[in-house]
Formats: structure tokens, C-alpha cells, sequence
């Protein structure tokens, strides 16, 4: 035989072990089952023990009922084990008649169809059941005296209401609750015993309480009637909602049930400031925390009476957890204008094209601005004799430069970068070899990028000296750029950079069109927060739309995307973040704007003291619960168990390496639900995406579905019909939170909705929130989180992959393959045969084959963000509240002094009360620190508020910003009292003159006016003077913003040039405004020529700052509203239509207003007759 044939016997075995292993592999029935089966295991607690006995009760069951009919097995299997799993009945569960399961199954009395009818048929549970439930509850602060009195009060008002009793003989708390049951039942329905329970336990707390109350159990309900109950009683009560569009739901469904018992109630969102106080007069007030804290912001920082007599006396929450832990820390603020701010637009968007220099390359190296050669070699050796003639000669010697240019660049410097440009990069090595070689101290290391991105050394050597300095270049040409490799680095350089080009006024200006100029008076604000700006320009380049913020119209909108998923549409971010992303995207450009009142969730939620009462439907784990303890004084926490059976299923999350798989994984589980089987018809599914991008990359797949990702879409279709077979909802965790989806009876029958969480939540109770969507009121449903590995955290990713490999490892020597082959080959063999045959054997094996070793990844990536739960849960109490706590009570120490300057004899005025808030915003800015003690700081700021009421009182301003003597001037020259008004105007052109323009103007026709017609030649001299240098103040503003938006428009995306030049639009408004102030100047500057030349005076004419720019210019603006947006109380609408391009010219009108533009004027020449003859005559007269 020859070598090269196979031998027969060898080939034999190789065709035997290929047929085998096809043999053992499982068709697709097969999966079925044994997904159904580990299912038990895994999901619903089953020991692999207890499925063998299971499964061979079935067997014999499926024997009885079919006898030698085995064709039927499987599908008759999976049918039965489809029933155990969507009614999620573990080993523990009994029937109403006692029964097990295995009990049930083994009876061959009852039918098959009976059994699934069996399985499926949930009472509510008992009192008693409910009562023990809460005393076995680990996390219930519950005494058994309370569960007793608990138990009273319910019982007896549940047995009056079961014999419809009117509950007339009832007193004390069991007549409360019956009248409220009574109220309920009238006009919404019966409360159940859970609500009664939970009801009863806030009524009885002395202090407050917070329950959780499982979702789609009525917390609505337990909310209305305990907020009765104390409005009986003659408190006012606060009901505070996670959303708006919840509070006003919750206020109209339950507007019926407070007025049959004659108490008013109403709701805070979308009220104008002029019914706020009615509102308040209620004694039910629905809304959000923010509503809450903002209209308190405005009753004590805006002086504006709102609140009348109500105080702080009971306040319930809705989704306390989310207010409470999530947002507890957010902060509301009323937004101030600081019309000074708009003077560091220029500074910002010069970090913005600063920090869009810098680009990553190789591996997590980044490089910055491109140099030429002898810069970066002039800048790294600064030596006494060492200047760029020598650094072209060493180019000359070393190939760079041409033999003769060195004489043409000195003579026209500008044509080094032309000679360099194409320059080989082995002759920049040659070059910077000889640099080195003649100054040893500074050495370079050389990089080139190759075509696929990598980098390539291009002088490697041995380390240098100890100390030795090397500064590492990528070359591109005759340019150099640093290389950075850490971040702190980028940043240093950067801030260097920025440093370099800005200048702070008043200075000489030079005609460097790109400048950047920033007034005098805010250097100690950006030598504070330069550095945070920068970080923030870097992280802007990073945050990508759809995710951390959408584009609503022209405005940037933050989204709360890892938790809620709402789109937060009056928050914007501070220290330059907004506006970076606003250039990112050349969209409208707001103004920074400083803090200078704010109110957190949770100093509000503190002001009720001990009467704090909260509903959710996850209060989460030990750690939140004690957190909430050690935040909120005396409040207690209590579990309400389902009312129902929860028949949830949670099917194995998975990981999956490969984001293109990650989605297709996805669109595969949906699939599979929305696709029937021959054991089940069509499901529904929601999908719950961390973010909008997903959420849309998934709506281009996935047929039959609804997007449900912003809460300013219009959302109702969603919600106005149930969810039938095959119907997908895709969202963001708006979904996740009070979100009830309605399901069809045969999405019920077939399993119920289907909800697949695509990401990591960050918390667990994120997670049982979006599971919580299913499952509800005792109907079946489940769940599953199938997250991308690429996704997670760089120690969870690195984690997995060792746990992986070490499990590869553990399955070399694992049987449980061989235990399954020898399974289904048993069952098969089963299914084939007729004969009666012992299942037993085949139930022993499957307990081998369901046993798993160790637990899964997703699990293990589970408790270790739980574990991380309970660290940042502890940094939030320990750094976060504190921190909030101490500028609150700083704030509050503001606040007095703003009652006492309110108090005082005289009262301040407008200009006076905006200074000292634009005093305490800048201070915040300025001075506070987190690791300052707060005894220290509010020393300081008492000492510094002394100091800034006693400016105030001497006319001068605590925080010297010239445009506050110009806004005075104005008040002053509004009452008539012009000299002190042109003092004021004075004192601002002698601080800043760069700045002046406003007050030169308002200087110029303020004395005009005080002359009148008694107007000197030196007056109308002073004024022409004054009207001048105004014309070069304007001017500078006019440079400025061209270096705003030269710089803002260097680097654009995609998104932004869609948006059709919003930011040019923003620029032309602003440029108009200027170009037309000076062109009013510029005729004034002719008026008073005239008058000059003819020996007259000139009539001033005050108009209103409106009509500086055209009439027709106004009428163009307002009919260019568009249709779509029509007038409305609506904040969110307003918000809207004042950032249409059309209001650019109003808003930047009311930005000269408020530095101190009230009026603009005109001049009529006026000539006496004396000088007219004498001019008249000049003409005619012989020379």
C-alpha cells in the first residue's frame, strides 16, 4: 500500500466520531427544550435536582394522557414547561387546593388543560399574608405593635366595605380610611388591601416614611389618600412628582376623588408668576422638585410674594429614590442675565479652537498644533547667542534649506514655511541630530506616521543621562508637533497656548485682528476657572449628541441618559460646557452665566424636617436604605409586598464582545419574541437603550415598532392603545420609570411583554425599574439585559477576560458535553421506541447536564457595580452633600444680607440689588472651595458682604465691573438727576475705557441735555469728543465678536453645517446691532460738526432702545415666527420661540439695555439767526 493512503481503519474511526458528534447535537426542538429547562434553573430557582424529578413526572404524565404516541413529546414538553415558565412557579409554589406542582403533574385526574388553568390562576394575597411578608421583610424599620394596629384598622374597614357598610359606627383612623375608600371607590376604584396597608403605615408614623410600593401596584392611589387624609387634618400638603407630565396626570385623575371631599388641590406646572400665589393658596399642590424649588427661589430672591402663609409641612414624593438618591445633589436656579459675561465669549471660543488643535494618534498618544522647525528648536533653547539666523544655517548644513534661501527668508521671513513645507522627514532628522550635537542639553525624540495611523521612531537610542530632557515630535513636513502622553500634559499645553493669546483690558490695542480681549475686571474669574474651562472644551469634544445631549431646533439639550432618560430641557451645563458644545455644533451662542441662587432636591426636601413621606418602586438595597436614613431625619422605610404573585421571568443576561453582534444579539431576542412557536403566539417588546443614538440605530432594524425617546415628542400613541401581538417599543430609560404599558390578552396568554435592557443600568434599582415595566398586577412577563463587553469599564472588561480564561481551562476536564450527548441520545431513543421504557434514567442525566459550575458573567458584573454602589453612595454623603450643605448655607447667609438691603431705610435700587447678586455669583465663582471649612468661608463671606453693602451705600460697586456706573448713570438720568448721572458715566469710562461705549454715549447726550440750549462751545467740544471715543469702543466689540466666530467656526461637524449657518445668523443679528449704534453715533458725531461750524446748539431726542435698528427690520423678525410655534404659557414652548433666530435682534437689544443703553438718541441742529445772516453773508462777501 502506498505511505500516502489513508488507512481504512483510521479513517473509519475519524467518519464514526464526525457522524456521532452530529448525532449528539441538539436540532432545534431539542434547544427548545433544554433552554426551558435551564431556565427553571437559572431564572426561577430550580435545583437541578428538582427539574430531573419535574421532567420525569412529565414523562409519566405525557405516558398516561399519550401512551404509545411519542411523536408529540417535545412539542407537548415545551407547551408545559412555556405554562411553569410564564407563570413563574418555582418548587415552593401550592395551588389554592395546597397542591406542588409535581403533586398536580403526577394526578392524571386533572387535565392537561385544567393544569395550565391551575397554573395560571393567582388570588390576591391575603392581609395576613401582606402583614407577614412585611415582618419577615429584612429592610422594614416595623414593630410588631405597628403591624398589629395595621392589622386592626385594615380589617375592619375592609369587612365594612365587603358588606358595602357606610362606616357610620367607625372612628378615629379606621373612619378616615373608610372615607377616603368610599371617595376612592365613587370615582376611581376600590383601593386594594396593599394601598390600605401602606395608607395606614404613613398615617400611623409620627415621622416621615418612605415605602416601596412594587410598580403597577397604584402608588397614585396610596399618594391621594394620605394626602387627604393630612389636608383633613388642616395641613398643607406638597406632592412632588418625578416629572411634569406625571404631577399633572396624577392631579387630573385624582381631581374628582379631593373635590367630593371638599379639599383643593391644583398643580404648579406651566403656571404664569401672577397665579403661582393662588396656586399656592391650595392645600394640595401638585408638581416637580424643581417647580417646588424655583417658585421658593423666586418668593425669597426675587421678592415676589408666592407662597402667602405656606410653609413647609408635609411633603410626599413620588419615586423618592430617584429624587432623593439619583438627583438629590441637582440643583435649581433661576437664571440671571450678567450681561458682562458676553464679554468672555471670545476667551471661550479660544479655548475651544485651542483644544481642537489636539487629536490623538498611535496608542494613546496626542499631539498638538503644528509649529515650523526653528520655532520649536528656538522655543525648547533659549541661550545668549542663539537666535533663528543660526537655526537656519544649521538647516542650510544639514539639506532642510536650499543652498542661497537663508538671505531670501531674512529678507521676507514669510517665505520660510513655502521653502520647508515638503521637506523629507530623514533631513529633519539630520537637522535636529546637529541641534542636539551643538546643545547637548536638549535632546529629541523623532516620530513619523505611517499610512495605517501607527507611529514610527525615527532617531531610537538608549536612555540619555539621568535628568536628560526629551522632548518627543511627530514631524509632517517642515512642522512639529508635541507630543503629549497623559492628559495633564495636553491640558498644560493647552492652557500655555491660551495663556499666551489673550490680554486683559484697559491696554493700548494694537491691530492684531485676532486678539482676544477680555476686560480688566473679570481676570480674577478666569485666573480661577481657566483651567476648568479647558477640561470642559476637551470633554465637549468627546460627548456626542443622541447620547449626552440632543439638538432640539438651534438649542443644546442635556439628557439624563443613564438614569432617567429625560430630556432636560431648562438645564444647561456651567463652566463653559453649554457654550462648547453650542460651537461644537455652530449652533446659537448663549452667554455664561454665573449661580447666584440655587436649591437643591435635597435641602428642599430637608425643609420639611421630620414630615417627609415617599413611595417608590425600588427603595433599592442596604446601602440606599441607609443612606436615606443618615440623609433625611428621622424617616423609616418599609417594603409593600405585590398584591399579586409576581410572575416575572428574568432570562440570562448575556455579554457579547463585538458591538456589530452586540445589535444583532439584540434584533435576535426581539425576534425570537415577536415570531410565535408552535407552543406560543406573538409577544410584544420594549427594548430600553441608554441612548437615543441606539435607540434609533435599533428603529432602522426592527420592524412594527414605536420610537419612545424624547418626552418632547408627542408620545401618545404609545400610550392610547394596548401593546398587541408583534408590537416593539423601542426607548430610552424613559421607559424605565412610571411608564405603564398596557398589553392585549393574547400578548398576555402568549408571555406577556418582553423587556430587553441593552445596557449595564447603574444602579440596580435602574435595572428593576425597566424590568418593573413588565410583569405587572399579576400578569406574566420577562426580562433581559444583553450588554456590549466593549461597553463596560476597562477593570470589568479585563476581569472577564481572565475569568474566561480560566473557565476555558476548567472545561477541558469538564463531562457535562458527554452528559448531554448521552441525553439526547436516550431521549431520542425514547421518542423512537413504543415499548414501555424506565424515564428515569434520562431525568438523572438531565440533573448532569443542568448543573453549572460557577456563575455567570453577567451575574458577576452584577455584584460587582452593587459593591461600587455602596462606595459611591458613601463619597455622595461624604463629599457631594456636604459640599451642597455648605453653599447652602452660604447661600443662606446671602440671603440675609439681601433682607437686610431690603430692609434698610432706603430702598436699593434695581442696579444696587443686580451688583450685589453679581458680587455673590463671582465670589462663589471665585472663593469658595471644596476643602474650606464652612465655619471659615461664611466668616469670609460675611466679612466680603459688609464690604459690599458699604460700596453700595457710597455709590460704588462691590464687584468692580464698570458697566454697574453705567447702569446707574441710567437710573440716575432716568429721575432727572443728571450731573450725579454723568459722574456715574464718568467713573465707568475711567476704569475700563476699552469698554465705554455705553457710557461715552450716555455721557455725551447726558451733558447735551444738562446744557440744553445753553450748550458752550466746550460742551458741544466734550461731547463730540465723548461721541467719538464711543465710535472706537463699538469698534473693539465689533473685533471681538469677529474673534468669537472666527475661532468658534474653525473646527464643525456634520450636524453643524446641517443646521444651515445657525451661528452666522446669531452673529449677523449681533453685528447689526452694532453697525446700526454706530451709525447712529456717527450722525450724531455730524450733528454736533454742524453745530459746531454753526455757531449753534443741538436738540436732543430720546428714543426707545427698539427703534435703534429699523422698524421694518422688527416686523421682518416677527413674521419670520414660525407657524408651528403659537403664543403659550407653556415654558418649554417660550424657550423655544425666543431662540428662533427671528428674537436674535430683540435679545440683543435687551443685552444694551441691561449694561445701561436705555435710550437712544437723536439731534436736531439748531442755528441762531445772528450766526445764519452772518454765514449768509460770508458767502457773498469779495475777497
Amino acid at each position: 500500500m502506498d505511505e500516502m493512503d489513508p488507512d481504512p481503519r483510521v479513517f473509519g474511526r475519524v467518519i464514526n466520531l464526525f457522524i456521532a458528534h452530529h448525532l449528539s447535537s441538539p436540532n432545534e426542538n431539542e434547544k427548545i427544550l433544554l433552554k426551558l429547562l435551564q431556565g427553571l434553573v437559572r431564572n426561577i430557582k430550580w435545583s437541578p435536582e428538582d427539574v430531573s424529578v419535574l421532567f420525569d413526572a412529565l414523562l409519566q404524565r405525557f405516558e398516561s394522557v399519550y401512551r404509545n404516541d411519542r411523536s408529540r413529546l417535545l412539542k407537548w414538553l415545551h407547551q408545559m414547561l412555556h405554562c411553569i415558565q410564564v407563570n413563574y412557579i418555582t418548587p415552593t409554589w401550592r395551588s389554592k387546593s395546597g397542591k406542588t406542582l409535581l403533586e398536580l403533574v403526577r394526578d392524571t385526574a386533572v387535565t392537561n388543560e385544567a393544569l395550565k388553568v391551575c397554573l395560571a390562576d393567582d388570588e390576591d394575597k391575603t392581609l395576613d399574608e401582606i402583614i407577614g411578608e412585611i415582618r419577615d421583610g429584612e429592610l422594614n424599620q416595623v414593630n410588631e405593635e405597628l403591624l398589629v394596629e395595621v392589622r386592626d384598622v385594615v380589617s375592619t374597614v375592609e369587612a365594612a366595605l365587603m358588606s358595602h357598610s357606610s362606616g357610620a359606627q367607625l372612628i378615629g383612623l379606621k373612619k378616615d380610611l373608610m372615607i377616603l375608600c368610599q371617595a376612592a371607590e365613587k370615582n376611581n376604584f376600590r383601593p386594594r388591601v396593599t394601598q390600605m396597608v401602606s395608607w395606614c403605615l404613613m398615617a400611623l408614623s409620627k415621622t416621615g416614611r418612605l415605602i416601596q410600593v412594587g410598580t403597577g401596584e397604584g402608588k397614585s392611589c396610596i399618594v391621594a389618600m394620605f394626602a387627604a387624609f393630612r389636608a383633613m387634618r388642616g395641613e398643607k400638603v406638597d406632592i412632588m412628582s418625578s416629572s411634569s407630565v406625571l404631577a399633572e396626570r396624577d392631579m387630573k385623575e385624582w381631581r374628582t376623588f379631593y373635590d367630593s371631599l371638599k379639599i383643593s388641590v391644583d398643580c404648579n406646572i406651566n403656571k404664569e408668576d401672577k397665579d403661582l400665589k393662588k396656586c399656592y393658596e391650595s392645600q394640595i399642590v401638585y408638581g416637580t422638585v424643581e417647580q417646588f424649588a424655583g417658585d421658593w427661589l423666586k418668593h425669597h430672591v426675587l421678592r415676589m410674594d408666592i407662597f402667602g402663609q405656606r410653609t413647609f409641612q408635609c411633603a410626599i414624593v413620588d419615586e423618592v429614590d430617584s429624587l432623593m438618591l439619583d438627583k438629590g445633589h441637582h440643583v435649581v436656579y433661576l437664571s440671571s442675565d450678567m450681561p458682562a459675561l458676553q464679554h468672555l465669549n471670545p476667551l471661550l471660543a479660544l479655548i475651544w479652537a485651542t483644544a481642537n488643535q489636539y487629536s490623538k494618534v498611535g496608542t494613546g498618544q496626542t499631539v498638538g498644533p503644528k509649529y515650523p522647525f526653528h520655532q520649536v528648536v528656538m522655543e525648547q533653547i533659549k541661550q545668549e547667542g542663539f537666535d533663528q539666523l543660526t537655526v537656519l544655517q544649521i538647516a542650510k548644513d544639514t539639506g532642510v534649506l536650499a543652498e542661497g534661501t537663508v538671505r531670501e527668508i531674512q529678507r521676507q521671513p514669510s517665505l520660510l514655511n513655502k521653502k520647508t513645507v515638503n521637506v523629507a522627514a530623514d533631513k529633519l532628522v539630520d537637522f535636529f541630530r546637529t541641534v542636539e550635537m551643538r546643545f547637548p542639553s536638549c535632546q529629541f525624540a523623532l516620530h513619523s506616521k505611517n499610512p495605517d495611523g501607527s507611529l514610527e521612531a525615527l532617531n531610537r537610542r538608549p536612555p540619555g543621562k539621568s535628568g536628560q530632557r526629551r522632548v518627543s515630535l511627530l514631524l509632517n513636513g517642515g512642522f512639529c508637533q508635541y507630543m503629549y502622553p497623559d492628559e495633564n500634559s495636553v491640558l498644560r499645553a493647552a492652557e500655555g497656548e491660551i495663556r499666551r493669546a489673550l490680554h486683559f483690558t484697559p491696554r493700548e490695542l494694537n491691530k492684531d485682528e485676532g486678539s482676544c480681549c477680555i476686560p480688566g475686571f473679570l481676570s480674577d474669574l478666569v485666573k480661577s476657572k481657566l483651567k476648568v474651562w479647558i477640561e470642559n472644551a476637551f470633554r465637549a469634544q468627546m460627548m456626542e449628541i443622541d447620547n449626552e445631549y440632543v439638538l432640539e431646533g438651534h438649542i443644546i439639550v442635556p439628557v439624563d441618559y443613564s438614569c432617567t432618560g429625560i430630556v432636560e430641557n431648562f438645564r444647561t451645563w456651567g463652566d463653559g460646557l453649554h457654550q462648547f458644545l453650542e460651537m461644537k455644533h455652530q449652533s446659537k451662542l448663549n452667554d455664561m452665566t454665573v449661580i447666584t441662587n440655587y436649591m437643591s432636591n435635597v435641602g428642599l426636601l430637608q425643609m420639611y424636617k421630620s414630615q417627609i413621606y415617599g413611595l417608590s418602586g425600588t427603595l433599592g438595597q442596604q446601602a440606599e436604605i441607609d443612606t436615606l436614613r443618615n440623609v433625611y431625619e428621622g424617616i423609616k422605610t418599609c417594603q409593600i409586598p405585590l398584591f399579586k404573585r409576581r410572575k416575572l421571568f428574568e432570562v440570562q443576561g448575556v455579554i457579547v464582545k463585538d458591538e456589530r453582534k452586540w445589535i444583532e444579539k439584540i434584533c435576535e431576542a426581539v425576534s425570537e419574541k415577536i415570531d410565535p412557536t408552535p407552543y406560543r403566539s406573538s409577544r410584544a417588546v420594549l427594548v430600553i437603550c441608554e441612548s437615543i443614538k441606539l435607540a434609533k440605530v435599533l428603529g432602522d432594524r426592527i420592524p412594527n415598532k414605536f420610537l419612545y425617546i424624547s418626552n418632547n415628542m408627542d408620545n401618545s400613541a404609545i400610550f392610547s392603545k394596548k401593546l398587541g401581538a408583534g408590537d416593539v417599543i423601542i426607548a430610552t430609560n424613559l421607559a424605565g420609570r412610571g411608564t405603564d404599558l398596557q398589553i392585549s390578552d393574547s400578548v398576555k396568554a402568549a408571555g406577556g411583554l418582553f423587556v430587553v435592557q441593552t445596557f449595564l443600568p447603574k444602579n440596580a434599582r435602574v435595572e428593576a425599574q425597566a424590568f418593573g415595566r413588565a410583569a405587572r398586577q399579576g400578569s406574566p412577563g420577562s426580562a433581559q439585559i444583553i450588554v456590549c463587553f466593549n461597553h463596560l469599564p476597562q477593570p470589568l472588561q479585563l476581569l472577564i477576560v481572565t475569568r474566561n480564561l480560566l473557565s476555558f481551562m476548567d472545561n477541558i476536564a469538564d463531562f457535562s458535553a458527554s452528559f448531554l450527548r448521552l441525553f439526547l441520545q436516550h431521549l431520542r431513543h425514547y421518542q423512537r421506541s413504543t415499548a414501555s421504557e424506565d424515564s428515569h434514567e434520562i431525568s438523572s442525566l438531565l440533573s448532569r447536564v443542568l448543573t453549572e459550575n460557577s456563575p455567570s458573567d453577567i451575574m458577576m458584573v452584577k455584584e460587582i457595580r452593587d459593591a461600587s454602589v455602596a462606595e459611591q453612595l458613601s463619597s455622595y454623603v461624604e463629599s457631594d452633600l456636604k459640599n451642597i450643605k455648605k453653599k447652602e448655607e452660604l447661600f443662606n447667609q446671602y440671603l440675609e444680607t439681601l433682607d437686610l438691603l431690603y430692609k434698610s431705610n432706603n430702598k436699593p435700587t434695581e442696579s444696587d440689588v443686580f451688583a450685589l447678586h453679581e458680587f455673590w455669583g463671582i465670589w462663589l465663582l471665585t472663593k469658595f472651595t471644596e476643602e474650606g471649612s464652612a465655619v471659615r468661608l461664611k466668616e469670609i463671606l460675611k466679612e466680603d458682604l459688609t464690604k459690599a453693602i458699604k460700596k453700595l451705600r457710597q455709590g460704588e460697586p462691590p464687584f468692580s465691573n464698570p458697566h454697574y456706573y453705567t447702569v446707574h448713570g441710567s437710573e440716575l438720568h432716568k429721575m432727572g438727576k443728571l450731573s450725579e448721572s454723568i459722574s456715574m458715566y464718568t467713573k465707568a469710562i475711567n476704569q475700563d475705557p476699552c469698554w465705554a461705549a455705553v457710557a461715552y454715549y450716555n455721557r455725551a447726550f447726558a451733558s447735551l441735555t444738562q446744557q440744553n440750549r445753553s450748550q458752550n462751545p466746550e460742551c458741544l467740544s466734550q461731547a463730540l469728543e465723548d461721541l467719538q471715543k464711543a465710535l472706537m469702543s463699538v469698534e473693539l466689540y465689533c473685533k471681538q465678536l469677529q474673534v468669537t466666530y472666527s475661532y468658534a467656526i474653525k473646527k464643525t461637524t456634520d450636524s453643524a453645517r446641517e443646521l444651515n449657518n445657525r451661528f452666522n445668523k446669531q452673529k449677523q443679528a449681533k453685528h447689526t446691532v452694532l453697525l446700526y449704534f454706530k451709525l447712529n453715533i456717527s450722525k450724531a458725531v455730524e450733528g454736533l460738526k454742524r453745530a459746531k461750524d454753526m455757531g449753534g446748539y443741538v436738540k436732543v431726542e430720546k428714543n426707545r432702545v427698539c427703534l435703534l435698528v429699523p422698524v421694518y427690520f422688527l416686523s421682518l423678525a416677527v413674521t419670520l415666527i414660525p407657524a408651528t410655534i403659537v403664543p403659550s404659557t407653556d415654558p418649554l414652548k417660550i424657550h423655544q420661540l425666543t431662540s428662533q433666530p427671528c428674537f436674535d435682534i430683540f435679545l440683543d437689544l435687551r443685552s444694551f439695555e441691561n449694561m445701561g443703553l436705555t435710550h437712544i438718541y437723536g439731534l436736531e441742529t439748531v442755528s441762531p439767526p445772528s450766526g445764519f445772516f452772518s454765514k449768509i453773508s460770508s458767502l457773498f462777501r469779495v475777497k
